[in-house]
C-alpha cells in the first residue's frame, strides 16, 4: 500500500511540476501550534517558514484578462492523483489554480496518525498568507478568489471561513469568495458559530469514519440557519477519499475521530470537553495534544478508498457549481 500511495504521488508531483504554463511562486509564513498562538501578540513569536506552491492558468491565457482563482490544499498523504484531477477539471473550467505545496516546503511527507508534525493552524496560516500573496496580483479576479482542500485540507479552507480570524489576519480588506471541501474535520471549531456566510460546499461519505460526517452536516445547518449559503453532498455508503485512486482499504495508522468532539473558545482559543468547558486541553504542547486526540480517536478502524459507485460523483457535480461561481 504504501509503495503504491509512494509511485501514485510522485506520478502527481511530476504532472504537476512539469506543466508549461505553471510558476513557482516562494512566500513567507509560519509554523504554528496552538489555536491561541495565531492572534494577537503571540503569532509574532512564532517561527517563520519559507514555503513554495505552483501557480497554474487555463491553456490559452490572455494577458488581458483576469481569472477567478482556486487556491487549494492537500490531505494528510500530500498530493494525490484525484487531487491534482480536480485541479485539471478546475483550470479547463477557466479558473487559475494555486496549489499550494506545505508539506513539502517543510520536508514532510505524511501527518496520518501524527497530526503535530505540521498542525492544522500552520496549514490554515499558509493558506491565509496565500491569499496575501496573490491579492494585488493583476492577472487575479480578487472578487472570485476560492479556497479548496481536501481533508487537512478541507478543514484548512474551512478555518479561512471564521470570522475572527479573518479580522485578525487579513488588514487589506482581502477575503475569500467561498470555500469547496472535501471531507474536512468538522470535530473541532471554534464555539460561536461566526462563519462566513458566502457559498460553500462539503463533499462527504456518509460512512467516513475518518472525519465524520456527521458534525459537517450540524455545521451546515448551523451556517444556513444564520443566513449561510452552505450546502453538502453525503454520497451513501461512501468512505475518506471515495473519490481517490486507491481501492477501500483498511488505514491502521490513521485515527479515527468519529467519537471525538472538541469545541475550541472563541475567547481564549483554548480546547475543551463538551461537557466541561473548565477541562481544557494544552493544544500548544505535542504531547498534551496527543493525549487529548487519544481520549476518543483510535487507530485500527479508519477505512478509506474509493466507492465504485460515487467514485465521480463529486466531480460531476463540481461542474455546475464552478459555472455558477465563476
Amino acid at each position: 500500500m504504501k509503495k503504491l500511495l509512494l509511485i501514485l504521488f510522485l506520478l502527481s508531483f511530476s504532472f504537476l511540476v512539469e506543466a508549461s504554463n505553471e510558476e513557482k511562486m516562494t512566500y513567507l509564513s509560519k509554523n504554528i501550534i496552538g489555536f491561541e498562538n495565531m492572534f494577537g501578540d503571540k503569532i509574532n513569536d512564532q517561527p517563520e517558514q519559507e514555503v513554495f506552491g505552483y501557480l497554474r492558468f487555463p491553456d490559452d491565457v490572455n494577458q488581458a484578462n483576469k481569472y477567478p482563482l482556486i487556491i487549494a490544499s492537500h490531505g494528510s498523504s500530500n498530493w494525490r492523483a484525484h487531487h491534482l484531477k480536480y485541479l485539471e477539471q478546475m483550470r479547463q473550467a477557466g479558473y487559475a489554480v494555486f496549489a499550494m505545496h506545505l508539506f513539502d516546503s517543510r520536508g514532510i511527507s505524511s501527518t496520518v496518525g501524527n497530526q503535530t508534525n505540521l498542525t492544522l493552524e500552520t496549514a490554515v496560516f499558509d493558506m491565509a498568507m496565500t491569499l496575501k500573496l496573490l491579492w494585488n496580483d493583476p492577472r487575479i479576479d480578487n472578487q472570485k478568489i476560492y479556497a479548496a482542500g481536501w481533508s487537512l485540507g478541507g478543514s484548512t479552507a474551512l478555518f479561512n471561513a471564521w470570522i475572527p480570524w479573518q479580522k485578525e489576519i487579513f488588514d487589506n480588506n482581502e477575503t475569500f469568495a467561498g470555500y469547496l471541501m472535501w471531507y474536512p474535520g468538522c470535530f473541532s471549531l471554534p464555539d460561536d458559530g461566526n462563519w462566513d456566510k458566502k457559498y460553500m460546499h462539503i463533499f462527504m461519505g456518509d460512512s467516513d469514519n475518518w472525519t465524520p460526517p456527521k458534525p459537517c452536516v450540524k455545521l451546515v445547518n448551523r451556517l444556513n440557519k444564520n443566513g449561510g449559503n452552505a450546502n453538502i453532498s453525503l454520497y451513501p455508503g461512501a468512505y475518506h477519499s471515495f473519490d481517490g485512486p486507491v481501492p477501500l482499504t483498511l488505514w491502521p495508522d490513521a485515527y479515527s475521530f468519529e467519537n471525538c468532539n472538541f469545541p475550541i473558545d472563541s475567547n481564549t482559543k483554548k480546547v475543551y470537553l463538551t461537557h466541561d468547558q473548565s477541562q481544557t486541553f494544552d493544544f500548544t504542547n505535542p504531547a498534551s495534544r496527543t493525549a487529548a486526540y487519544l481520549t476518543c480517536a483510535t487507530k485500527g478502524n479508519v477505512l478509506a478508498g474509493y466507492s465504485p459507485e460515487y467514485r465521480n460523483a463529486a466531480y460531476e457535480d463540481l461542474v455546475s457549481i464552478l459555472e455558477k461561481l465563476k
